[in-house]
């Protein structure tokens, strides 16, 4: 089972209707028995380059290993990724490739004349997260209960696309989402993969909501998520956030994926919910901008040992 719902053939599907994309599904296995085997999902735009669709946090990645043996496990992966990398090699990008974190070996990339940049999110083991939450999270979402306010399930996609314009308004991007976008990706998916969680105060208003696509016994990718402003000092994010946990723990995912620490502020609220920090990687394919970039770089780093 791929544990990632970017598998999903729904999503797949969504992502080619709604940004004119073509899905490319990879597998790669070694030449000789089955000792291995990694899976992918490449996107294509117009111009035949590769791209990471908008709103995708990675291109799903599955690693499987016929070992458990760390020496044959790690020799393996390295392999694999070596395969992936020599494939995007031979392919030219449209922009920037951001891998899942099972991508954690990037060598194979760099030795392919790739560029990495690190990138940052939030794992929450879901199974043992009451001894990991700090309890000022649980706080919070208690002073919510208390304001009036109760989270459910809803198909309200109307609702759902009002309270994600509030950080729209806030920091000026936009989800590129509305109810209609909201309500096709639901049918292209299903409720076993997609849901989305409202919070309502006390007089039955829309104030937060939290988008998810999960695998039942996988991962939940906290998606997107959005509160009106007069809502925000009330914890509505933290009690969307217990409310959703405590769904896919009975759904029976095992991670929790907070999508995206990399912004301070953003890092610092997420944190509170003791999940392990997990490193991810973009990679680009290293024009003469970037090798320019990166002698720079390496002169600055030389000129300044040499004036010590």
């Amino acid at each position: 089972m791929n544990n990632d719902p970017l598998f999903h053939p729904g999503w797949i599907r969504f992502n080619e209707q709604r940004w004119g994309l073509t899905a490319e599904p990879l597998s790669f296995t070694p030449d000789k028995g089955d000792g291995w085997r990694l899976d992918t999902v490449l996107y294509r735009n117009h111009q035949g380059r590769l791209v990471t669709p908008p709103r995708n946090p990675h291109l799903p990645i599955a690693f499987q290993c016929a070992s458990e043996r760390p020496a044959s496990r790690n020799r393996r992966k390295r392999l694999a990724l070596t395969r992936l990398a020599e494939y995007l090699q031979q392919c030219e990008f449209g922009g920037s490739l951001s891998l899942s974190s099972v991508a954690d070996d990037v060598r194979p990339f760099e030795w392919a004349n790739m560029a990495a940049r690190p990138r940052f999110t939030y794992h929450l083991d879901i199974a043992t997260r009451e001894d990991a939450i700090d309890p000022s999270a649980r706080k919070k979402a208690r002073k919510c209960r208390r304001l009036g306010y109760r989270c459910e399930v809803t198909e309200e996609y109307a609702a759902v696309a009002d309270c994600l314009a509030g950080p729209e308004a806030r920091k000026g991007f936009d989800y590129r989402l509305d109810a209609a976008e909201l309500s096709r990706l639901a049918e292209l998916m299903g409720p076993e993969h997609f849901v989305c969680f409202l919070a309502r105060n006390a007089e039955g208003e829309a104030m937060g909501t939290r988008v998810c696509l999960f695998v039942p016994g996988g991962h939940a990718l906290a998606w997107s998520a959005g509160m009106k402003t007069e809502a925000m000092k009330d914890g509505v994010n933290n009690l969307v956030a217990e409310e959703a946990l405590d769904f896919f723990e009975r759904q029976g995912c095992t991670v929790f994926d907070f999508i995206g620490a990399n912004i301070a502020p953003v890092a610092e609220m997420k944190e509170a919910w003791g999940g392990r920090l997990v490193c991810h990687y973009t990679i680009s394919q290293r024009g003469i901008r970037q090798l320019a970039r990166e002698a720079y770089v390496t002169a600055r780093t030389l000129m300044k040992r040499e004036s010590k």
